[in-house]
């Protein structure tokens, strides 16, 4: 339940609450939710932000996981700003608000310096590279460069190799089925961004059609449709789309949706 009530708070920070997402309790944790960093109020410029955000994608190129936030002003905490200067305890609150959808490192970047969080795991690693960098500085764009330079110190020093240990989150939603097409649509999405799947149409444990999807990039932001022939028309009433997800590390989740 609690990770149906994070992709439906998802979906409202993206389609409906955009405007309002940073007027909650922690914007972070709203942001956090499809994105893996999230920018303060006043914005680091689009090269700073650019900087930053090549940087995190090398680490999901190098098979590992991070989200970073940037902590400028006490603003940037909404209703929880007796964190603001307090990075390490920060990073725990956030790791905890984001844990139905993300388990992995966790990077908080504030003009008091760097927090890191695993998910409750040990971060000796992640902090022994983190206590010899320099301090943060204070504008948005001297922290989204803090963190571009902590990111890949911490890439190089193999310290974001961290377990995933979340099973991918599935939903499937509707099927159809127009003369040998059968089109079938789902949310699919992993803390690693890719995941496999197979999609099952079944009717009294029988299976119906059974297809594979290969490992490939997943996102929160919107539902995956897919396509399949049949040999033979195919009849959907009374019978059930399953989905089985599994991701790079091998955590599977099925889900199924009578039709």
């Amino acid at each position: 339940m609690r990770r149906l009530r994070v992709v439906a708070l998802a979906a409202c920070a993206l389609l409906v609450c955009a405007g309002v997402a940073r007027a909650d309790g922690d914007p972070a944790s709203d942001t956090l939710l499809y994105a893996n960093a999230y920018l303060p109020y006043a914005a680091p410029s689009k090269s700073a932000a650019a900087g930053l955000a090549k940087q995190i994608a090398s680490v999901y190129t190098a098979g590992n996981r991070l989200k970073v936030a940037l902590i400028q002003a006490r603003d940037d905490l909404g209703a929880i700003p007796s964190l603001f200067g307090k990075p390490t305890r920060y990073a725990a609150f956030l790791g905890t608000e984001i844990s139905g959808i993300y388990i992995g490192p966790l990077l908080i970047v504030m003009p008091a310096g760097y927090g890191i969080w695993d998910g409750g795991r040990t971060v000796a690693a992640e902090q022994k590279v983190l206590a010899g960098l320099p301090p943060p500085g204070r504008s948005s764009d001297e922290l989204a460069a803090a963190a571009a330079r902590a990111v890949a110190k911490l890439e190089a020093a193999g310290a974001l190799r961290s377990k995933d240990i979340l099973k991918p989150f599935v939903q499937p939603l509707q099927a159809g089925v127009r003369g040998h097409v059968l089109t079938v649509a789902f949310y699919l999405f992993d803390d690693s961004g890719r995941s496999a799947a197979t999609v099952t149409i079944q009717r009294a444990g029988h299976v119906l059609v059974t297809s594979s999807i290969p490992t490939h990039a997943t996102s929160i932001q919107q539902p995956e449709t897919h396509t399949i022939i049949v040999a033979q028309p195919l009849v959907l009433k009374g019978a059930s789309l399953c989905v089985t997800a599994v991701d790079p590390t091998g955590n599977r989740m099925r889900a199924c949706k009578k039709l």
